[in-house]
């Protein structure tokens, strides 16, 4: 493993599996901001407020519903009709002309969205209700007022008020004379109007004009729906008309229709369970009875489909019924009757969708109407479950974070708009095709910014950390000028070397190849991290360089551009460091030591980049770093620690030095005075000088070739300092020079023959 080496090459993307894991944080960001979101009533208001409005807007109008139709009371009738302005002051008459008008015309079913609470002339009002109940196909709106009501505690003391609604039904007479009576609640407020009830929650679950119309439009199959729901024992069947005919006693309508539904919301799986349909039954009572069955297993309310703006369903001026006037067939149609202009000045109209920039909105009646169609085509808009709702914000999230961080900048925004527009074109067509509503406005609003932003500003500061981490890197690699000079700009690699002076201090443990077999790598790669940590700070608090790493191998070099003494102090200096440092390493763990030799040289060495083809390394080059490994190798041989070129030491007075002789190092052709170092000499023990004191001695008459006086000191030494490994090495030498064996040069250098 290599400290020193740095690759100097073209700035390149970080690594695909770094890019990928970015990405799908981003992802899972951008997935994980909108489900939250999805779970709050923002993401609906959202929605509704843009979502279903862009839809709505690129689908279009759709053509008009073929079940219903719409009489207007406008003011253009008045004026043709010579009546009054106000539809309330217009005789109700009029009114029973229009029901017998629309029933001789084949009308299923006639909705009043007008109130008739209050009577009026009782010769008008008797023809209103002498019409009503020869139709039998009339449903009547109910008003709903609102009224708030003092609340007592237990003691009768005020607890604050509790609104109530109630439900005003017209005149008796009429509302005996009625097929159905039903209320039909909208929001009359600034916000957009999307939806309608069905079932009016907290009106007892009563049916609203528009379902109530699609009952009374059912009537023909009345007979065998009831039928099929009475043999499986529905309760609140048996009060309704024996014969199945709803439209026989006022108020069946609503109780049978009550009844059903608690039924089937109680056993969903009853309709499955019913006696199946009759074969005589044609295609279109065939639908109307899925409708029926629809609309009381379905929820109390629903989001509109609407078929455009304010005049898209069929209308009829009431004018031209009573005049007879050539008008669209209404045979088999139902019929709702109410005020419906086109004109700002409505007062019963709401906002929607296709409300148009000169204020026309939709009137009441017609969304109304509307209501009833989607109830019998099956249009109402469908929108899935929310936690198929979420899976699908998380989906999306995840595609185009996915993209907008792993593709670079260009190819990430095209990417990222390629997939929102995939999906505008997926949910177009869900809402065209299945009238199913699928989130819009939060994909494109908030995850599309979302993600590109992210990805953009994640791949920006990506690109600087890594150029920040590559000067931190080179700084940690080379020395400070080196890693300067490549910070301010480019360099020749090449070039970018220095002939210098330096000390370079070799370090290597002992016992690392045992303990390399002994333990598993990551334990042995944790016990080397721990060890190079505490030789690295040595060396840095020294001010050195660690140049190259090899297994256990340390290289370290104290470097200025002339022969300087303070460096070679710093150096050595480190190395006693290294050395005590060392000593609590190994007491730290007993069980796995790492004892470390060390040997210094100095010279003229160069320093910089080395290598080729795109590939260079900041190292030492010459005969320096060589011999300060072949002097710590020497230790081996000595039993020593530290050990160092007179070259290195030779004038350190601070420094307890212990010459041991000229040595001429394996692989080496000229031969080098060894010192070892010691201990600083403020820090030298007086047993350590008396060993300097006497070794010297002996060490001078093995070098005069005083064979037996040299060997007489050695064990001498060796006497008092038994474990001296120098002593025994020379004494050693000495006993082989007795036995004939040559171990000095003529120069009396000893020469070694092995590393």
């Amino acid at each position: 493993m290599k400290i020193g080496p740095v690759k100097i090459a073209p700035a390149q993307m970080p690594p695909v599996l770094g890019r990928v894991q970015n990405a799908v944080v981003l992802a899972l960001v951008t997935a994980g901001i909108a489900m939250l979101l999805a779970l709050t009533p923002v993401a609906r208001m959202m929605e509704e407020e843009l979502g279903l409005s862009w839809l709505f807007t690129l689908r279009g109008p759709l053509p008009p519903p073929s079940g219903v139709a719409i009489v207007s009371l406008d003011r253009q009738s008045a004026r043709r009709l010579g009546l009054p302005p106000q539809v309330r002051l217009w005789p109700r008459s009029l009114r029973a002309t229009l029901i017998a008008e629309l029933k001789k015309r084949g009308a299923t079913a006639i909705a009043f969205d007008l109130t008739l609470e209050t009577p009026t002339d009782q010769i008008q009002d008797g023809a209103l209700t002498r019409a009503i109940a020869a139709a039998r196909s009339v449903v009547l709106v109910e008003a709903l007022e609102r009224e708030e009501v003092a609340v007592t505690d237990a003691q009768g003391n005020p607890a604050g008020h509790m609104a109530i609604v109630k439900a005003i039904p017209p005149i008796e007479p009429f509302a005996k004379a009625a097929a159905a009576l039903a209320p039909f609640p909208l929001p009359k407020i600034a916000a957009r109007t999307n939806q309608f009830w069905a079932f009016k929650e907290g009106a007892g679950d009563r049916l609203t004009l528009p379902a109530a119309a699609l009952q009374v439009h059912a009537a023909s199959v009345h007979a065998v729906w009831l039928s099929r729901l009475r043999e499986a024992d529905v309760p609140g069947l048996e009060t309704l008309p024996p014969d199945n005919d709803l439209l026989s006693e006022p108020g069946s309508i609503q109780k049978a229709s009550l009844a059903v539904r608690r039924a089937l919301l109680q056993d969903p799986g009853l309709i499955d369970r019913l006696t199946p349909l009759p074969a005589r039954l044609g295609e279109h009572e065939r639908r109307l009875i899925d409708a029926l069955n629809r609309l009381h297993t379905g929820p109390q309310h629903y989001y509109l489909n609407l078929y455009g703006p304010a005049s898209t369903i069929t209308v009829i001026p009431f004018a031209d019924l009573i005049e007879n006037k050539l008008i669209p067939d209404l045979n088999g149609r139902a019929v709702f009757v109410g005020v419906a202009e086109r004109s700002s000045t409505n007062v019963d109209s709401f906002y929607t969708v296709f409300s148009t920039g000169d204020g026309i909105d939709i009137s009441g009646v017609e969304i109304a109407a509307t209501g009833f169609a989607n109830l019998l085509d099956d249009t109402t808009l469908a929108m899935p479950r929310q936690g198929t709702v979420v899976a699908m914000l998380a989906g999306f999230g995840l595609a185009v974070g996915f993209v907008a961080y792993l593709l670079p900048g260009t190819w990430a925004v095209a990417a990222t708009l390629f997939i929102a527009w995939a999906w505008l074109s997926f949910t177009l067509k869900m809402f065209e095709q299945n009238h199913l509503w699928l989130p819009l406005a939060v994909p494109l609003l908030v995850q599309v910014p979302l993600a590109l932003f992210g990805g953009l500003l994640w791949q920006y500061l990506s690109a600087n950390l890594e150029r920040v981490n590559v000067s931190r890197a080179i700084r940690y690699y080379l020395p400070e000028k080196a890693a300067a000079d490549m910070a301010r700009g480019s360099i020749d690699p090449g070039s970018a070397r220095d002939l210098v002076f330096g000390t370079c201090v070799a370090s290597d443990a002992a016992r690392f190849t045992a303990l390399a077999e002994a333990l598993p790598p990551r334990e042995l790669a944790t016990l080397l991290d721990s060890y190079f940590a505490t030789v690295f700070e040595q060396i840095q608090l020294q001010g050195g360089t660690v140049t190259d790493v090899v297994g256990d191998g340390i290289m370290s070099v104290w470097a200025n551009p002339q022969p300087d003494r303070a460096q070679r102090i710093r150096a050595v200096m480190a190395a006693l460091d290294m050395a005590t440092a060392i000593q609590r390493f190994n007491r730290q763990h007993p069980s796995r030591p790492m004892p470390t030799r060390i040997g210094l040289h100095t010279g003229w060495i160069m320093v910089g980049n080395v290598g080729g083809k795109g590939h260079f390394a900041w190292s030492v080059v010459g005969d320096i770093p060589n011999t300060a490994s072949r002097i710590e190798g020497l230790n081996k041989h000595l039993g020593t620690t530290i050990l160092a070129s007179r070259e290195a030491v030779g004038d350190l007075d601070m420094v307890l030095t212990r010459r041991l002789g000229r040595f001429r190092l394996f692989g080496k052709a000229g031969e080098l005075d060894i010192h070892e170092v010691i201990a600083r000499r403020t820090e030298a023990s007086p047993s350590q000088l008396r060993l300097v004191s006497l070794f010297e001695s002996a060490l001078e008459a093995f070098e005069g070739g005083r064979i037996a006086e040299a060997s007489d000191l050695l064990h001498s030494v060796l006497s008092e300092f038994p474990d001296d490994g120098p002593s025994r090495f020379h004494l050693d030498r000495c006993a082989s020079h007795c036995a004939g064996i040559r171990v000095l040069d003529d120069s009396a250098v000893v020469r070694l023959e092995a590393k």
